[in-house]
């Protein structure tokens, strides 16, 4: 690669460079009666279309681009646990019974990522043998131990990891302890997103691409979802749009920053370094405000993550920092060649927590994953179907909730350059008084 070309996310990615075959879609052109409209085919919609179609329901599905064009086909691929609030957080927030349903469904959100690859029989290099999350710090060792505790009584088996046994399990010796969690693991998330839209097809469900919405018309009878030339009639309508949220909605996509993530892989690592790094293929987190996150692919490649520019191209220097990063946990990584270098958006919202909410009767939004979107995507897309099923708020895992707005959206890119430098320096700060 040459350090003068500008880097497309997606074209460059290594995903698209390994992914299953695309289902054939086609853009729509007609007009279309049926249940439930679903605009974004990511993991929420994806996830969303299979649940309401294997319980009888109608379901269209349109996406603005190609099949996994946005963060669906860029993201990390880890299936990792939790929120950015802890249990005891979350039911102080939201009141017992709720806080509750929403915590098992975050212990759920994992399982429910490779139930549906085993159910489906979904081609996607799907690996759960666990997540190690590290701790730089007493503070976050605390915060982890914490966690454990929390999360025992929803039947959430966590370990508590002592410097040796989070040697012994990624093969750095950077940390003072951390953090294991034997249901997460990885997935290949462009693969994964084409095997949804497969097998959704499979069961009946219509899917749309290159097929953006131009307009949302209330009905008596529910929604008109014009595309272009053709359009589509539906009692109800989903937007699981998340970090590519466009002004479709007045005001909704002021309820998320878009943050862009960058990742990096090596070429496919002896075996020898296999054994050293990452032994047994868990995926890992290095605990910081500014957080790096490992993971291997089916070939051996280490995939390497970390916070990026604020813009959607990148340029080969975006890339220096997380390489320095990823080779001060694991030196052995300085003489290896890095093949690929690719990025995408990651939806952050004011109170760091996903949402559920009805903008109106028959018109429901769920995203904001802040970070957590392929199992927190795809389990919101589940309980989005099931909203639709049921017609009960009650029994809704996630609250519906009405979104706060960044007051300042137009200036959010200023605002998250700011934060990311204020938290990197914290970061630095807090290893240098470790060290001393």
């Amino acid at each position: 690669m040459t350090r003068s070309k500008l880097i497309d996310g997606f074209a460059d990615s290594l995903w698209n460079a390994t992914a299953s075959d695309a289902p054939a879609t086609e853009p729509l052109h007609e007009s279309h009666y049926c249940d439930v409209v679903i605009v974004g085919a990511g993991f929420t919609g994806l996830n969303a279309a299979l649940k309401l179609a294997s319980n009888g329901v109608d379901v269209c599905v349109l996406e603005a681009g190609e099949l996994g064009v946005g963060s669906s086909g860029r993201s990390g691929g880890q299936v990792n646990l939790g929120l950015n609030l802890s249990p005891n957080e979350l039911v102080a927030k939201f009141g017992t019974q709720q806080g509750e349903r929403l915590v098992e469904a975050v212990v759920d959100a994992p399982s429910h990522v490779f139930n549906v690859v085993r159910e489906h029989g979904l081609q996607c290099d799907a690996v759960q043998n666990g997540w190690v999350q590290s701790a730089t710090n007493h503070f976050y060792l605390q915060q982890q131990q914490k966690l454990i505790a929390e999360y025992a009584p929803f039947g959430l088996q966590l370990e508590a990891l002592d410097k040796n046994e989070l040697l012994a399990r990624t093969g750095t010796s950077n940390y003072i302890g951390g953090m294991f969690c034997p249901i997460a693991g990885s997935i290949q998330p462009l693969s994964y997103t084409r095997e949804m839209a497969r097998a959704a097809i499979e069961l009946g469900v219509q899917l749309f691409t290159n097929s953006a919405v131009t307009q949302l018309v209330k009905r008596s009878d529910g929604w008109r979802v014009d595309v272009g030339d053709g359009q589509l009639n539906a009692k109800t309508v989903l937007i699981c749009t998340n970090a590519y949220t466009d002004g479709l909605i007045p005001g909704l996509n002021k309820t998320m920053v878009p943050v862009r993530s960058v990742l990096t892989a090596t070429e496919p690592l002896s075996e020898e370094l296999r054994e050293s790094i990452l032994p047994n293929q868990v995926t890992f987190v290095d605990k910081r405000r500014m957080i790096l996150y490992f993971r291997y692919d089916r070939d051996g490649r280490l995939c390497v993550g970390d916070h990026g520019p604020s813009r959607d191209m990148f340029k080969f220097s975006d890339f220096i920092n997380v390489k320095k990063r990823a080779i001060a946990v694991f030196p052995e990584l300085s003489k290896v060649n890095w093949d690929y270098h690719w990025g995408g958006r990651v939806a952050m919202t004011k109170d760091t927590l996903p949402f559920m909410h009805e903008i109106a009767p028959g018109l429901i939004a769920g995203m904001g994953y802040n970070g957590r979107g392929v199992a927190m995507g795809s389990k919101m897309g589940a309980l989005l179907a099931d909203y639709v099923l049921s017609g009960s708020e009650s029994i809704s895992a996630f609250p519906i909730t009405r979104p706060n707005k960044f007051a300042l959206h137009m200036f959010g890119s200023l605002g998250v350059s700011a934060t990311v430098k204020w938290y990197t320096l914290r970061d630095y700060l807090e290893d240098i008084n470790r060290e001393s």
